[in-house]
């Protein structure tokens, strides 16, 4: 019986997640649940899964939640209450899903102490690949994918030595602005952002998909997972998300992964592997009629994917502070404090305004995401916009 830390259990997926534990009752088992502010999604997942231990962001929505659940499980809020969910649970296995930086220092330390990690937050990897890489080789763990594509590139890569593959390539849906001309994605407004063609996700990750500094953001988690170099990895545009990624090896041929566009897959798979088992999500039919489009990326309308392969070209800090940037930006968009087109620009700025350095700490790179987050709220409140975003 694999026991499971969930943290961001009231996300998408988090949810998706415990679908998948409900599949395997005789395999997995909920040992702990973190979750942000929607603390009455958790009192419903405590309730059905019975957790040892709770976690929520305000120490607040914890005291209400011990005076609303039907038995007594250890509940903490906070950073500490991420550590402890991920430490002192009983868990063998951490399935990291809280959005942003705030996940990074939950999921080194269940590396550094031996566990399976399954990352579905990439921001951890991206703001502290090297960390999480020495935090790994130090507690003898394992580090798994969630993101579909990387799920697919560890599937690909099994049984291949490095030097037999010349490329990989993992794939983009385009996001909601695909087709659309330079001058539509610079007016783009918070309800078209927000509408997903393909993927129904959290708004800050959609938000990323729309500028596609989501997919910037993989290349530099595929770097930090699998030891790749920048001109190694490229991006595909393949709107019907069926493809997930591409491994291209030196004689010229091709091994692509195929599924269903259903978080459900990666999250299994990383959670019961090696195994592979029949879970909620159907077998892909072969039967059904379909056409798939392949296309590059087009990087003057995306920008963002442009300064994330220059971020991870810089290495070091570089990442952290693109990473950090593009939160704040992201969040002001979505508050409706800046247009669209500022989120490129307002990154584009704070990587130039801040030399990388090598990282060493985890101190040492969250203090850089700290400056990188103030720099970028100077440079909002520069540019909120007033009638012209």
């Amino acid at each position: 019986m694999r026991k499971v830390a969930l943290l961001g259990s009231t996300g998408s997926i988090g949810t998706s997640t415990l679908d998948v534990v409900a599949a395997h009752p005789d395999r997995l088992e909920v040992a702990a649940l973190a979750a942000g502010r929607n603390r009455d999604l958790l009192l419903a997942q405590c309730e059905r899964f019975r957790p040892r231990l709770v976690s929520l962001s305000r120490p607040e929505d914890a005291q209400w939640l011990a005076g609303q659940l039907s038995y007594r499980p250890d509940i903490l809020h906070g950073m500490d209450g991420l550590q402890a969910c991920a430490l002192e649970s009983g868990a063998d296995t951490l399935l990291a899903a809280v959005v942003g930086a705030a996940g990074l220092a939950s999921a080194e330390a269940a590396l550094r102490a031996g566990l399976r990690v399954c990352v579905a937050n990439k921001e951890s990897l991206v703001v502290g690949g090297a960390l999480m890489r020495q935090a790994l080789e130090a507690g003898g763990g394992e580090l798994l994918p969630v993101d579909s594509e990387h799920a697919a590139l560890h599937q690909l890569l099994a049984g291949h030595a490095p030097g037999a593959v010349r490329e990989v390539r993992i794939t983009a849906s385009g996001g909601p602005f695909r087709d659309w001309d330079l001058q539509r994605v610079h007016d783009a407004t918070i309800e078209q952002a927000l509408n997903h063609p393909t993927w129904k996700m959290g708004p800050k990750i959609t938000i990323d998909s729309a500028t596609l500094m989501n997919k910037g953001l993989e290349v530099i988690e595929a770097a930090y997972l699998f030891g790749l170099s920048a001109d190694q990895i490229a991006v595909t545009i393949h709107p019907q998300s069926q493809v997930h990624a591409m491994v291209g090896f030196h004689d010229g041929t091709y091994q692509l992964q195929v599924c269903a566009n259903d978080m459900k897959l990666p999250i299994q798979y990383a959670l019961l592997h090696p195994d592979r088992l029949p879970g909620p999500v159907p077998p892909y039919d072969w039967d059904a009629a379909r056409a798939w489009t392949f296309e590059p990326p087009d990087l003057t309308r995306f920008p963002c994917l442009a300064l994330a392969y220059q971020a991870l070209a810089a290495d070091g800090t570089a990442p952290a502070i693109l990473n950090a940037a593009n939160e704040e930006a992201v969040a002001a968009f979505l508050d409706g404090r800046i247009g669209f087109w500022r989120i490129q620009a307002c990154c584009g700025a704070i990587l130039a305004a801040i030399p990388a350095e090598p990282a060493h700490t985890l101190d040492q790179v969250m203090d850089i995401d700290r400056q990188a987050r103030v720099q970028a709220r100077t440079w909002i409140s520069h540019h909120t916009r007033q009638g012209n975003p």
